[in-house]
């Protein structure tokens, strides 16, 4: 036969073989059909060949097709059944539960196919494992599979890993079993019998069997082919005859409707699981931020909630109120947080706690909790009762909240309120004190009967009267100043002497007049400090003033100052009546009073002891007060830092008062005022007190005076025409004579910030007139006795 044959060409068109392509073909062809001698014979040799190899074809192709299949649909399944292990162990192995995670793969057991199942923890340690029996134990660590799975002929390996919330918690391990083997017996039985049953039709009906074999067969083959490629499973084979063809044509459909129906149910079962577990994990994270806000609201709370049974056992408290009193939620149960009580509030709090748990009412208590600190702690605690659909009280929640800082708050406005009545007090006794003898006075000044002494002694009375009047209120300003932080100190180099015998001078009046012994004992080298001497000298009086007060009349006062290495200590010790020690905390305190020797005191508000502090602060240091008790002295001690101590000059030996000079030489002093009578009348009164006195009624006249005399001080008006007193405050300032001159501003303005403008033109003191001639005297007096001292050192 060779391969223009009709016959031959007819029977390759109809099994769709590819034509003949080379010498090679036609000889295997030729020596195929040798044995057959006619053309029947021939046809049904081809026809048996074409339909045997078309078969065989269908066959190993829809063979390999459905193994594959098989084969994927296993690890498919089986990697569902590992994320559905890994989602079970999942809590297991974040909550260390081997027994949950043993139940976990225990489970496995109802599936035949599944051999071993194990889980590592995150350290890829075998964790747990279930193994059927007659298998081999899972490996002690993770295997390697190269991947995620691993196949064999018949059996099948995977891992998958255990992630929660982007943490790595361990690996799922899984070994399977799929009968490949009898799946191939079975295909390959229904094989062999299509085969048989069509061989035997083809020998019977050669010329129909080559139109209905080769049809159905190219048909099945390119559907198979179609379904390996697009994996669309709805495809199927036309059946045109019910005889054998039409058998194979059914068996290749129904393997395709199997096929499908597998592969429909487990895209449906992956899908019922995926949708389960991401409802399951969105329940999870659900409850978890939940908690986590209910936790942190509780948390945010400075002793957080509480839970109480429907009986008021304590059944949950927040750690922050356990990490407050250091017990465990055990130790707290019942009424076990009663023993952290305040022995004064324990007693009344558990009894009103149990008769409202029985009652059902709010609970709203205020009582001291001891903390791990050892101190007790106030706390508020209140709560509500938790009602069921028939009104019945099922539990009990509340919150503790720390007061502490309320009820000191609350203590302090008391303490607060308390001694601003007192002051109020004292205030109105020591004005009524000064303004009894001022009216009597007064009186005495109206009745024209009056002598010329008694109205001299009236005078001299009022004038008394209205100084103390004035101290005080000056006293208060400086005191309010220190406080809001507005009081500026300006420094100066000057010798500890003349701060000293300044301080003295002040308080000398009372001093004599107590008739008490004073001994003054200084550094043996002269000393000198970079101070506010004014401001300095004045915290000195006052203490020496107390000491006055507050001793017997003959006592003994000394005022001894010692340098240290850390600075200078000044001591101003009495033997008066004493301080009790239960006054000494709050002795430095705006209008303290010793309530124990109230009756000793020589008048005043309470606000000396805090204007020395203030004062002594502002140079960087701070006072100190001693005492063994009442009747047996004090001693304050002004402590300023080095850094306030200049230099030393030579030696001069000990010192006591006799040395500190309580006169001035002469000084010049300038006055300027474009009022004529008030310039005169007040250099009269400075005149008549010591001092060698210009006086001028015109800013610039008052500069060229000040020019040429060079005088100590000057005391200018503010309204002065052409040139008021800040332009010439500023201009005498400018000068190098200038420079350390002692500059007083008297004017009208009296307002705070018309101080702080003379404070920034260089005045160094404020009055407002009318002015009290013996206030500018004593300042006077205080500023030329620190610049002339031989300490004092002019910079500038």
């Amino acid at each position: 036969m060779n391969k223009n044959d009709p016959a031959t060409s007819t029977r390759s068109t109809v099994t769709g073989s590819p034509p003949a392509s080379g010498p090679a073909p036609n000889n295997a062809l030729r020596a195929l059909m040798r044995p057959y001698r006619t053309v029947r014979r021939k046809l049904i040799g081809m026809g048996l060949i074409t339909t045997a190899i078309a078969l065989l074809v269908a066959g190993s192709a829809m063979l390999a097709y459905d193994l594959g299949v098989y084969r994927q649909t296993w690890a498919a399944d089986l990697a569902t059944e590992g994320d559905i292990v890994a989602l079970l162990a999942t809590p297991a192995l974040a909550f260390d539960d081997r027994e949950s995670a043993a139940r976990s793969l225990s489970a496995l057991e109802i599936r035949s196919s599944i051999l071993v199942a194990a889980l590592y923890d995150a350290n890829n340690n075998l964790y747990s494992s279930f193994v059927r029996a007659g298998q081999t134990q899972p490996p002690p660590r993770v295997p390697s599979l190269g991947g995620s799975t691993r196949t064999s002929p018949e059996r099948l390996e995977l891992t998958r890993p255990v992630i929660r919330d982007g943490e790595f918690l361990g690996t799922v391990f899984l070994r399977a079993h799929y009968d490949v083997t009898g799946r191939i017996t079975t295909y390959l039985g229904i094989f062999s019998l299509v085969t048989l049953l069509s061989m035997i039709v083809a020998l019977l009906l050669s010329t129909l069997l080559q139109k209905v074999i080769t049809a159905p067969l190219t048909e099945i083959s390119g559907i198979a082919h179609k379904v390996v490629a697009e994996r669309d499973y709805s495809l199927r084979a036309r059946k045109t005859s019910e005889d054998e063809i039409g058998v194979v044509v059914d068996a290749f459909n129904s393997m395709l409707d199997e096929v499908r129906s597998r592969t429909l149910a487990l895209e449906q079962s992956n899908r019922a699981l995926t949708s389960e577990i991401q409802e399951r994990k969105d329940v999870e994270r659900a409850l978890r931020r939940s908690e986590k806000l209910y936790r942190a609201i509780g948390e945010s709370l400075n002793y957080g909630v509480w839970v109480c049974d429907a009986a008021g056992s304590n059944t949950y408290a927040s750690d922050s109120f356990l990490r407050l009193t250091g017990m465990t939620q055990e130790q707290c149960s019942n009424l076990g947080w009663g023993n952290v009580l305040h022995p004064d509030d324990a007693e009344a709090t558990i009894a009103a706690w149990q008769e409202c748990a029985a009652s059902g009412r709010f609970w709203y208590r205020e009582h001291r909790i001891l903390g791990t600190d050892g101190e007790f702690h106030w706390v508020l605690a209140q709560g509500v009762p938790v009602r069921d659909e028939h009104d019945r009280i099922t539990a009990w929640a509340g919150i503790n909240l720390d007061i502490s800082r309320l009820k000191l708050s609350e203590g302090a406005l008391r303490e607060a309120d308390r001694r601003k009545d007192e002051f109020l007090a004292t205030l109105a006794h020591e004005l009524r004190n000064p303004l009894a003898p001022i009216r009597h006075a007064a009186k005495v000044l109206e009745d024209g009967v009056a002598t010329g002494p008694e109205q001299r002694h009236a005078r001299e009375v009022i004038s008394r009267q209205v100084q103390r009047m004035a101290l005080l209120l000056d006293d208060l300003l400086d005191v309010s100043r220190i406080t809001r932080g507005q009081l500026r100190i300006r420094k100066a180099h000057t010798g500890l002497a003349s701060i000293v015998g300044a301080a003295i001078e002040t308080a000398r009046p009372l001093i004599d007049a107590k008739g008490h012994r004073l001994t003054v004992e200084l550094p043996t080298a002269q000393v000198v400090l970079d101070v506010d001497a004014l401001r300095l000298s004045q915290a000195l009086s006052n203490l020496l003033t107390n000491a006055a007060k507050y001793t017997d009349a003959g006592g003994k006062i000394d005022l001894v100052a010692v340098l240290a290495a850390d600075g200078l200590n000044i001591g101003i010790r009495d033997n008066g009546v004493g301080i009790d020690a239960r006054s000494m905390p709050g002795l430095f305190e705006m209008f303290s009073q010793v309530e124990s020797v109230i009756d000793r005191a020589e008048g005043g508000l309470g606000i000396g002891l805090a204007l020395v502090k203030g004062l002594v602060s502002l140079h960087g240091g701070s006072v100190e007060v001693m005492s063994r008790g009442l009747g047996l002295g004090s001693e304050f001690t002004i402590r300023l830092p080095k850094a306030a101590v200049v230099a030393e000059a030579v030696e001069s030996g000990q010192r006591d008062d006799s040395c500190l000079a309580t006169s001035l030489p002469p000084a010049r002093v300038l006055v300027a005022d474009d009022n004529r009578d008030a310039a005169e009348m007040l250099g009269m009164l400075l005149r008549l007190a010591g001092f060698q006195i210009l006086v001028t009624h015109d800013a610039q006249d008052a500069l060229e005076i000040a020019s040429r005399e060079r005088p100590h001080a000057a005391i200018l008006d503010i309204g002065m025409p052409g040139m008021n007193g800040y332009e010439l405050a500023r201009r005498i300032r400018a000068e190098p004579w200038g420079k350390d001159m002692m500059l007083v501003a008297v004017t009208g303005w009296g307002q705070e910030n018309d101080r702080q403008r003379a404070e920034s033109a260089g005045f160094d003191r404020h009055f407002t007139k009318p002015v009290d001639p013996d206030l500018i005297e004593q300042a006077l007096r205080q500023h030329l006795a620190a610049a002339t001292s031989p300490g004092a050192v002019v910079h500038g």
